[in-house]
């Protein structure tokens, strides 16, 4: 059954911004860190590493995991 689309929040809603930033807050410093350069910023795998002075493959396993938590979070 296809989702209901018109009941999300219209792009640049100061609510739906505000309730992101609760759960990245409540995500720890590595994965938020990870979530927002990647999901965010739109850098690669690489460039993330370079920037937080980690491997790619760390990278990868945190933003698994935060997209993970923050799925969860989400629809808590």
């Amino acid at each position: 059954m296809p989702a209901d689309l018109s009941t999300l929040p219209a792009r640049g809603d100061p609510q739906l911004a505000a309730d992101i930033r609760d759960v990245l807050d409540r995500l720890s410093p590595e994965h938020r860190a990870v979530l927002v350069l990647r999901d965010v910023e739109g850098l690669d795998e690489r460039a993330a590493a370079e920037l937080l002075g980690v491997r790619v493959g760390t990278v990868k396993s945190r933003l698994s995991r935060a997209r993970d938590t923050f799925r969860k979070a989400w629809t808590s």
